[in-house]
């Protein structure tokens, strides 16, 4: 792989996402709601600051899931509506390096959010709620974590539709497929019931909230992560060769 080629798609991403008003749209937005989601979940007098630091995160994974899938879903696609995608495959780019600069715009924006607007709630509220630092870094670590994973689930989408509107679609149903599995884990024997357990977002994500850092929690997200991101390279292959 080419790493200048690689850098150069990325540095493009960037200034399409800042230089545009998708940028503000999504930062500002973000910070709305979980603004919001504080506010209301938060400020009603409660003595438990690890409980309120839990809902904080809890309200942060929802606006870190709506942020990146709004990101990734026309990642690909929109590529190839405007026709700049033929020319990547025309020129001596390969699909790994399509994706993986598209990839490390993900991590970058997902980095911003946890730090920059997510960070910034434990910090200004202290105050209020006192949050325990230990929950405030896991739950940081989730965050990204999580994001990171939704962004790769959004470019696979994005890869597969023929609009934005489909590849959101097929985004937020492995997302939700991946999201109910646990719940409804009970009812099959117990070797099924712990693989669908194993592919139950929230469960992973709510031991990062509680101030742990599993590690099943972080190969669940990485392995996820790589997943999708092969599965991505391999459509986008295939496009390749179909012309």
């Amino acid at each position: 792989m080419n790493w200048q080629t690689a850098v150069w798609i990325y540095k493009k991403e960037l200034r399409l996402f800042f230089g545009t008003y998708m940028g503000p749209l999504v930062l500002g937005g973000t910070a709305f709601l979980n603004a919001l989601f504080v506010m209301i979940l938060n400020f009603n007098g409660t003595a438990n600051y690890e409980i309120a630091t839990y809902i904080t995160f809890i309200s942060f994974m929802t606006t870190i899931l709506i942020a990146m899938v709004i990101i990734s879903m026309g990642s690909i696609v929109e590529e190839r509506n405007k026709g700049t995608l033929e020319l990547l495959f025309t020129s001596p780019v390969t699909d790994l390096e399509i994706v993986f600069g598209k990839f490390m715009f993900g991590v970058t924006v997902c980095g911003i959010i946890t730090i920059f607007i997510n960070g910034l709630f434990p910090l200004l509220l202290y105050s209020f709620w006192k949050a325990p630092f230990y929950m405030v870094a896991s739950g940081s670590v989730g965050v990204f974590l999580l994001g990171v994973f939704t962004f790769t689930i959004g470019m696979f989408g994005s890869s597969l539709g023929k609009n934005q509107m489909i590849s959101l679609l097929i985004s937020v149903l492995i997302i939700l497929t991946l999201w109910v599995v646990g719940y409804f884990s009970h009812l099959f024997q117990a070797t099924t019931r712990k693989v669908l357990f194993h592919l139950h977002i929230f469960s992973h994500f709510a031991a990062f909230a509680k101030g742990v850092v599993p590690l099943t929690g972080i190969v669940f997200f990485l392995s996820g992560t790589f997943l999708f991101l092969y599965l991505t390279v391999k459509v986008l292959e295939s496009r390749r060769w179909r012309g």
